[in-house]
């Protein structure tokens, strides 16, 4: 049910989806980069992150955990002295930056695996993406490391893969 929602409607939400299909060799990057476990920011072509959105949400779930912290605590944080209480803000901000920028990326790698199985199944009609993405990573690294280029690499990809079968 979660995996549900955040599919859905969560990281459309978050993210400007491409009206266009990736293209061959884009989608054999971002796999790549998905299966090597690469940093993705950027490289899944009009896939934009919409910022506003994403800082709106996490003040919203930030304060949806604090604000009842700080609730049941406030008779002992009423009391401490405001040296420790600036303190605190200036670690509960730094708190938030370091969660927020590893939830950017999360949500980065969901998307990202989102649009490659979107666009898996017209480039790669008759493999199952959980079988064969990893096999595919590792074709379309070899083709790189041959010095494959162009529309070769797909007629490469696609000899391996028959071979393999």
């Amino acid at each position: 049910m979660i995996k549900k929602f955040i599919d859905e409607k969560l990281l459309p939400f978050l993210f400007m989806q491409p009206t266009h299909p990736m293209r061959f060799n884009e989608l054999m990057k971002a796999n790549k980069l998905l299966v090597d476990n690469m940093l993705l920011e950027g490289s899944i072509p009009g896939v934009k992150l919409r910022l506003g959105r994403v800082y709106l949400f996490m003040i919203f779930v930030w304060n949806l955990i604090l604000i009842p912290l700080a609730m049941i605590f406030h008779k002992i944080l009423a009391k401490i002295d405001c040296h420790i209480a600036i303190m605190m803000a200036v670690f509960f901000t730094l708190l938030f930056f370091g969660i927020l920028s590893i939830f950017k990326q999360w949500a980065m790698e969901r998307m990202a695996e989102k649009m490659i199985k979107k666009w898996w199944s017209i480039h790669f009609p008759y493999c199952d993406y959980e079988t064969f993405h990893e096999k595919v990573a590792k074709f379309y690294g070899d083709a790189l490391e041959k010095g494959v280029t162009g529309a070769n690499i797909e007629m490469y990809i696609m000899n391996a893969l028959s071979l393999e079968k």
